[in-house]
């Protein structure tokens, strides 16, 4: 019984008690978001384009039935140097269109020609566009 009664006024059940305390009151959302998980919109959405960040489909609602036009601005994705690259924060605006042409999309993969420093544009870069689902017939990010 003492032993028991030195572990409970021990500091190491006060840091216990207050990481448990501070975990109780994070969001539930902010611990399950996913903004860097596969797209899965592919599977279920069809006629996907590319304007600048906007990503535009037409997709699959509950029903079954098609939305007709349904769009997102794609997030976290830059031009580094001539290469479409990850941004720090995958929840940021994307700056890749700024410097980038030729846009295209395939699937959940986006491409593109983009400017180097020296000025000049390289032949092709891809990157897989993270994070977008279709829930009803929209385009939605993940949570």
């Amino acid at each position: 019984m003492l032993y028991l009664t030195k572990f409970i006024r021990s500091s190491g059940v006060r840091t216990l008690a207050a990481c448990a305390a501070i975990l109780a009151t994070m969001p539930v959302e902010a611990a399950f978001a996913k903004a860097t998980d596969p797209s899965t919109y592919q599977d279920s959405c069809t006629g996907t384009s590319i304007s600048g960040a906007t990503l535009t489909a037409v997709c699959r609602k509950k029903d079954g039935s098609l939305n007709t036009k349904t769009a997102i601005l794609i997030r976290g994705i830059d031009n580094a140097n001539g290469k479409l690259s990850y941004s720090r924060n995958p929840n940021a605006g994307s700056t890749y269109q700024d410097s980038c042409q030729s846009l295209g999309v395939f699937g959940a993969t986006l491409s593109a020609k983009c400017r180097k420093r020296d000025g000049s544009f390289n032949d092709k870069t891809t990157i897989l566009i993270r994070g977008v689902d279709n829930v009803n017939g929209k385009l939605t990010y993940s949570k």
